[in-house]
């Protein structure tokens, strides 16, 4: 594989490919207001300010699911507290003139979906793992998909009771699961999933649960294609299937892997 001869130009400043005047919560905003930002404009997450309008935090989904209160069968309510009881702290920065392999390593490092970019003391945009595959399409990379992805698959069945599902996540230490059915890929199932999953009775089926948006590719696309599909379906994997149907999926082409194929000229 020859990752290097052709990962020799993501030196372009994340200004580029960043999403610019990016929304932002105060610390004291309600956990409420945080759910219908994300709602409102389809965020995973939302950058959380001090009074100041320093940056302290970030509020993702997954914090969300974890702050929610419910048992098995209700609805999950959301704690009355603020928004800086929950937040994750800490987050990552990159300066607006950094270029995208630089905030790739960070995001990789860091093991975010994100990193915020700043300008000035300021907060300017937000670069996501989307934004780094956008510019591996633009770029045209044409490595093979298998050659980054992941070839140790984890899968689960649909008719499968999520509790399976929860407890194969957990030991695997994996983001998510590919579900099948007759051996065919048709799902996955997430952290956030599993999250989610907490209000249904643990012999609920895997299929009413999880994310049925998936994308299969032949192992041999282009990464640059993989990455076009992917952004026009709005996924994060994609599943890389040969011609048995799941006995020969080969691999899943995570947005990490994307982050490693551009960051890989910093190593």
């Amino acid at each position: 594989m020859q990752i290097g001869k052709a990962m020799s130009h993501f030196k372009m400043p994340v200004s580029e490919y960043m999403t610019p005047s990016p929304v932002l919560l105060k610390t004291t905003e309600s956990m409420l207001t945080a759910e219908a930002t994300l709602e409102e404009h389809g965020f995973t997450a939302v950058g959380v300010v001090d009074e100041g309008g320093a940056l302290v935090g970030v509020l993702s989904r997954t914090d969300l699911l974890r702050a929610a209160e419910g048992e098995s069968g209700e609805t999950f309510r959301l704690p009355e507290g603020h928004i800086g009881d929950f937040m994750s702290r800490s987050p990552a920065t990159v300066a607006a003139d950094s270029p995208v392999d630089a905030a790739a390593k960070l995001m990789l490092k860091e093991h975010f979906h994100r990193v915020f970019v700043t300008d000035g003391g300021k907060t300017v945009g937000v670069l996501s793992t989307r934004d780094v595959m956008r510019a591996v399409f633009e770029k045209r990379l044409r490595i093979p998909a298998i050659e980054v992805a992941s070839t140790s698959v984890i899968k689960v069945k649909d008719e499968d009771p999520i509790a399976i599902a929860v407890e194969r996540l957990e030991l695997s230490n994996r983001h998510g699961l590919i579900v099948t059915n007759d051996d065919w890929p048709v799902g996955t199932f997430s952290q956030v999933d599993a999250l989610y999953a907490r209000a249904k009775d643990p012999s609920t089926k895997v299929e009413e649960v999880m994310e049925c948006r998936i994308l299969a590719l032949p192992p041999s696309t282009p990464i640059y294609r993989a990455a076009q599909q992917a952004l026009a379906m709005n996924v994060r994997r994609v599943v890389l299937v040969g011609n048995e149907g799941v006995l020969g999926v080969e691999g899943v082409l995570s947005s990490f892997d994307y982050c490693r194929v551009v960051a890989h000229t910093m190593s």
